[in-house]
């Protein structure tokens, strides 16, 4: 006779066969790629790769008074890559007029261009044309499988450790606010990830730029307001007063957003690795991209930490002119401008669980870009060099 009371056994067996079945697609690796699979629409992903068209525009205008004579030079952009990955593949450059010269000077080849007298009205433009393919590069690494500062080569601490034109490290102000965010930290992953956080925490992007120049990293400390190169300038400054070499990468960065790119700075630095040798990563405090090169990005400039060079990229526009054609303060300008021709996405799409962590290392640096941006000519040229 029934008491009104259903058996809980077979649903007990349910459960437990239920549980068993989780178990091994979780330890199966079919399994574990099936769960991958349905968990993929809420994982943070990137096109793999970008096919684009640039043209950078470099215009020269007297402003109404007289330039005498002018020279612009900007580097040959090259490939770059990370082990047997392409992060940038360049594939054609194209210059309008034709240069005058090629000039090779510190590990890169620039292109020269030189002109005689501007007057009035009258100006003078460059157009570049950039063919690339850039390839999304993630460095998925945690504290176990990088190494300590000591472990750093020799060689990098000797090229990036001490001050370099805007980025002062000695500074009292730097040195203690580095003191203070790292710590007795010794792990180099760790210590960039703090200086990282705490940059992204505490330095604000401006809502309005009118310098031509860098910010010193003292300035923009005190300030705590900075853009894109400011924050790689205190992030090298931070990193380099605790020991670990960091260096300004500058380019142009694709805003998905406005359809439109944008000259832009940020930061590289090097992981030494237990598996052997090291990587160079990439850190963007201002679009929040921590050891992640993703594929709209193009670099031209890469510091090898000798400030002259660093301050000739800052420099791109040189010239004489003649002073009493203009009013009390004014003088020629120079403008650059960025233009989107094509911007195709892979149909591809990565995430960081697509880069294990026992990838290649790279070699130690990579010396293999430098260029320039924009700077407003307003001194002759000889005091520029």
């Amino acid at each position: 006779m029934s008491n009104g009371r259903k058996s809980i056994v077979p649903k007990a067996i349910a459960v437990i066969v239920v549980l068993g079945v989780v178990a091994l697609l979780v330890l199966t690796p079919l399994g574990q790629s099936l769960i991958k699979a349905l968990m993929s629409p809420f994982r943070e992903s990137y096109p793999e790769s970008i096919s684009f068209s640039l043209e950078r525009t470099l215009t020269i205008d007297p402003n109404g008074g007289t330039i005498l004579n002018f020279t612009v030079d900007v580097s040959r952009p090259q490939d770059m890559s990370e082990g047997d990955r392409e992060m940038q593949d360049i594939g054609y450059v194209r210059y309008s007029p034709l240069y005058t010269s090629l000039d090779n000077r510190y590990g890169s080849t620039w292109v020269v261009w030189e002109g005689d007298r501007l007057d009035g009205d009258e100006t003078y433009s460059i157009t570049i044309r950039y063919d690339v393919k850039a390839t999304t590069q993630i460095w998925n690494y945690d504290g176990a499988d990088v190494l300590n500062i000591s472990d750093i080569p020799d060689h990098l601490k000797a090229r990036y450790l001490k001050d370099e034109w805007k980025i002062l490290v000695a500074e009292p102000s730097i040195q203690s606010r580095a003191e203070e965010i790292v710590g007795d930290e010794t792990n180099v992953l760790a210590i960039v990830e703090s200086i990282y956080n705490w940059i992204t925490a505490n330095i604000r992007y401006p809502t309005i730029s009118t310098d031509s120049q860098p910010h010193t990293s003292v300035e923009t400390l005190q300030s705590r307001v900075g853009d894109c190169d400011d924050q790689a300038i205190l992030f090298s400054a931070l990193a380099r007063a605790v020991g670990v070499p960091a260096w300004l990468q500058m380019g142009a960065l694709y805003n998905e957003v406005e359809t439109a790119w944008g000259g832009h700075g940020w930061v590289q630095t090097y992981l030494p690795l237990r598996e052997g040798g090291g990587v160079n990563v990439t850190i963007d405090t201002v679009n929040r991209d921590f050891l992640i090169w993703k594929q709209n990005r193009f670099a031209d400039f890469t510091s090898d930490g000798n400030a002259e060079h660093l301050k000739d990229y800052y420099y791109t526009f040189y010239c004489s002119y003649a002073p009493s054609s203009y009013p009390v303060g004014g003088g020629p300008g120079y403008d650059e401008e960025f233009v989107s021709v094509r911007y195709e996405e892979s149909e591809n799409r990565v995430s960081p669980d697509d880069f294990p962590s026992s990838i290649s290392p790279a070699l130690p640096v990579h010396e293999n870009v430098l260029a320039s941006t924009t700077s407003p000519c307003t001194v002759p040229a000889a005091a520029r060099r």
